[in-house]
């Protein structure tokens, strides 16, 4: 008779950031319906179904929690941004202010954090330091790809990237005032200035 075999228990490593993923994901829900200044331990208790003490076993505060969740914004968008592939449609998607459109719930806690930023310095900090990552990646990416691009116009070409993109999520509650063909023939002018691409080798007629 054969003896019964049982998986092993995955190490405590591994089960306490199962559990931290637990607990990102459901305060995630809660911030998504009521704000991060609104969202309570207690709701995020009753959405994890774990008490208030056991979840400080994991995150030592409400803003440690907040800032897991954003970082895990910045990951997807860092991930986006490098393996975007149609960029020829980057101009469109901000001229009709779709861009970043993957995850609409990402995009309304990237704003409500900023707005929690306002009023608490703890999440100030935490948007700080998740901008300058997510600034820092993409840097790197278009130095990669531009390599004959100063470290300063880097910086400067990303932060205007970055006000355009921000923008445009920012004006997607309010009314469209221009003509999306016109805006998206200024945003290519725009891009290309910003990131140019290398011009061609000069080929010599021959003799």
């Amino acid at each position: 008779m054969s003896k019964l075999t049982t998986n092993p228990r995955p190490p405590k490593s591994v089960r306490d950031e199962l559990r931290r993923a637990e607990i990102v994901a459901g305060a995630r829900e809660c911030v998504v319906r009521h704000g991060f200044h609104a969202a309570s331990m207690a709701e995020i208790s009753a959405a994890t179904q774990l008490s208030v003490g056991q979840i400080y076993r994991y995150f030592p505060s409400k803003e440690a929690i907040i800032e897991a969740i954003v970082l895990q914004i910045v990951e997807r968008k860092i991930a986006r941004v490098s393996g975007k592939s149609d960029e020829a449609q980057f101009p469109r998607e901000l001229a009709l202010r779709t861009v970043e459109d993957a995850d609409g719930d990402d995009q309304k806690l990237l704003l409500d954090a900023t707005a929690e930023a306002t009023r608490n310095p703890a999440v100030a900090e935490i948007v700080r330091r998740a901008d300058r990552a997510l600034h820092d990646r993409i840097r790197e990416f278009f130095r990669a790809r531009f390599p004959a691009m100063s470290e300063a116009q880097a910086r400067a070409r990303v932060e205007v990237l970055a006000v355009l993109v921000d923008g445009t999520r920012a004006r997607k509650v309010t009314d469209p005032v221009a003509d999306p063909q016109v805006l998206e023939l200024l945003y290519v002018d725009v891009l290309e200035m910003l990131f140019p691409l290398p011009a061609p080798p000069h080929v010599l007629p021959p003799a």
